[in-house]
């Protein structure tokens, strides 16, 4: 079976430095309203309770799995389900940190809007 990364195994990958650690990229998200995690059919949501506490004590809304057109529109596929992550006056960043670090450790995809 050949990969679809160049035929790197998933260990290759996990000890790579191309995965980033969800920090490298972190700078484009600020001020973002709101975050969507793509969640895979049949994949595990380890520490999902935890982060969802995090987030709604930092005044975050999360809604799993999410019925919003926006985030439909943005899957990757008809089977995924999406986490919505919304803050009307902006996600904290510790908020947003978190989260995208979850993300990024999960191997999730994901998305943010913003407004100017």
């Amino acid at each position: 079976m050949t990969s679809r990364w160049g035929g790197a195994s998933k260990r290759v990958l996990r000890e790579s430095s191309n995965r980033g650690d969800g920090d490298d990229h972190l700078f484009e998200m600020e001020g973002a309203v709101r975050l969507t995690l793509f969640v895979p059919p049949n994949h595990r949501m380890k520490g999902y309770r935890e982060l969802r506490t995090e987030l709604e004590a930092l005044g975050c809304q999360v809604v799993f799995p999410s019925s919003a057109p926006a985030a439909l529109r943005e899957s990757p596929g008809p089977r995924h389900r999406a986490i919505n992550i919304e803050a009307l006056d902006g996600i904290p960043d510790e908020a947003l940190r978190a989260a995208h670090r979850w993300a990024h450790k999960r191997d999730l995809l994901h998305s943010f809007m913003r407004y100017l």
